[in-house]
């Protein structure tokens, strides 16, 4: 089982905002539990902590576990248009032109992943 307890931050660098909509609908087939700060994901072999206050803004994820979840976030990361920057590693965007969209000041290497498994292998290269 894949676990990770630090931080995957999804953020746009558009200065656009995120249709929360389909953000939330690529989570809300696997919420468990839900108050005010986050939502509790769980998968057939894993689960997660999506923090959203503002899904059109971007989320963080923490405490995920199993392989599926990097699908799920592999997907939000699609739904919102985010880059993905998990805390230490290099940031990773799921659409090649968003990589011209990032300041110099995001955590490089800047990768283009195409699936949950592309972003795992970038994390776990890390």
């Amino acid at each position: 089982m894949v676990a990770v307890s630090f931080d995957i931050f999804f953020q746009r660098f558009d200065g656009t905002a995120a249709d929360a909509t389909e953000v939330m609908a690529v989570l809300e087939p696997y919420v468990v539990r839900q108050d005010d700060r986050y939502v509790r994901v769980a998968l057939e072999d894993g689960e997660a902590d999506v923090y959203l206050s503002d899904p059109s803004a971007g989320a963080m994820v923490n405490h995920a576990s199993g392989r599926a979840v990097w699908d799920l976030m592999y997907d939000l990361a699609v739904a919102g248009r985010f880059a993905v920057l998990p805390v230490g590693c290099g940031t990773c965007v799921p659409v090649a032109a968003m990589a011209a969209e990032l300041p110099d000041y995001v955590p490089e290497p800047i990768r283009v992943v195409a699936s949950g498994e592309d972003l795992l292998a970038a994390v776990s290269a890390s």
